[in-house]
């Protein structure tokens, strides 16, 4: 049966800059078909290698709460702040089952929820997280699965952090290292937020995207002890926000039951 996208694409229903995943309707490919709603357009593309789909985009009238929506943004200067959009090269896609290392990898740190959006760069051999603002993909970090240097990737460098909360944000916040640590963070504690800083370094820019939380705690790894406390102390200064420096026995990520004890309770 021969299918008319443009119908398909207008039935998705989409809010502006909002973010859709699903089976592709042209090729079955297993979640490989994205559509994304921006300034009236509603971009779609597969990322299955081999789909027939040509990546386009379709019109769609705003409605009047988005128009108004962005008429405020614009009052308060907000749109100057907007981040480009990543657009997903086309070797950046969901595996196929027979790439092992892949799914190794995954099933090692328990990634395998496809909320997490998680993908695979074919041409790097990479497992590849894409980083949002709100549900816009504005970069993606791959780490490399080969050996190949850096072992940490980043595609644009647009975002400022990688962030990942499972459940309804409560305001609390916990600074890690790396993406695969803020995860775990999300998991142990579905209402708090996991923030990598993506290094060992913090800026003003990170300090502007902290504001928002009620509580941070940053829990940086073993061998950053000492820029955990150095870190505390500058972000409550420059924040005024009750900020913990977390002393850890190993990565958060390797899951030691001491270190989670203590993430659940500095997190409540």
């Amino acid at each position: 049966m021969t299918i008319n996208i443009r119908d398909y694409v207008v039935d998705l229903e989409l809010s502006e800059g909002e973010t859709t995943r699903s089976d592709c309707p042209v090729c079955d490919g297993r979640n490989t078909f994205t559509a994304t709603k921006d300034d009236g357009l509603v971009k779609y593309n597969c990322y299955k290698l081999g789909c027939s789909l040509v990546p386009s985009a379709v019109p769609i009238n705003l409605t009047a709460a988005e128009i108004a929506e962005r008429l405020s943004s614009l009052k308060h200067g907000d749109l100057k702040k907007t981040v480009p959009r990543f657009i997903i090269p086309e070797y950046i896609t969901y595996p196929e089952p027979s790439q092992t290392n892949y799914h190794r990898f995954v099933s090692r740190w328990g990634l395998e929820n496809e909320y997490l959006d998680v993908m695979y760069d074919v041409k790097d051999e990479r497992v590849v997280f894409l980083i949002r603002d709100k549900h816009k993909v504005i970069d993606a970090i791959g780490r490399s699965l080969n050996g190949s240097v850096p072992k940490w990737l980043r595609y644009t460098g647009n975002a400022t952090v990688f962030s990942r909360c499972m459940g309804e944000p409560n305001g609390v916040a916990v600074i890690v290292e790396d993406v695969i640590s803020a995860i775990i963070v999300s998991k142990v504690c579905p209402n708090v937020t996991g923030i990598a800083i993506l290094g060992t370094n913090i800026n003003h820019t990170h300090m502007e995207y902290l504001q928002d939380y009620t509580k941070i705690i940053v829990a940086l790894d073993p061998d950053a002890t000492h820029k955990s406390i150095e870190y505390r102390k500058e972000i409550q200064s420059w924040t005024g926000i009750d900020t913990m420096a977390m002393m850890l026995q190993d990565d958060i990520k390797y899951k030691t039951e001491e270190d989670l004890i203590k993430l659940k309770e500095y997190t409540t």
